[in-house]
């Protein structure tokens, strides 16, 4: 399994930041690589609530959240993730000190495929990953600070 961990401080209180976050079914408001998103199913808060997105280059995204902890974080499971990738599970976290929020990001995830998807992991994949988990991360932050 890789895990992959990013973070960055938001110049907002804590409350502001995790309404945001919070808004699990508009991450596409502020993720830049994200078209559009959506809650799926009843629940609207917490464990179990799933969303749906559609991601810039085509990616169909389903996302359910496993672990939820009220003001300060949340795990989810990703389904449908791109091929090769499997067993993705991502969590965001959330801490505040001296007037600023910082938000901590998490993804771990296998690879299909044997050593072939190994080598792709290491060419390709976790770079691709990371990208996007710091776009994500500074979307939160201007949109934000912006609002």
């Amino acid at each position: 399994m890789r895990e992959l961990r990013e973070s960055i401080v938001i110049a907002m209180p804590r409350q502001s930041v995790w309404d945001l976050l919070a808004d699990f079914g508009r991450v596409a408001d502020w993720a830049p690589y994200m078209k559009s998103s959506r809650l799926i199913g009843d629940i609207q808060s917490g464990v179990g609530m799933r969303r749906v997105m559609s991601h810039a280059w085509g990616f169909r995204f389903e996302e359910a959240v496993t672990q939820w902890t009220e003001g300060s974080g949340f795990s989810f499971d990703v389904f449908r993730a791109p091929y090769p990738m499997t067993n993705v599970k991502e969590s965001w976290a959330l801490d505040h000190e001296d007037g600023f929020s910082t938000v901590s990001t998490r993804v771990t995830y296998g690879m299909k495929l044997g050593p072939i998807g190994q080598l792709i992991d290491w060419l390709l994949v976790r770079f691709i990953v990371k990208r996007e988990m710091r776009a994500g991360l500074r979307g939160l932050k201007q949109f934000s600070e912006r609002n």
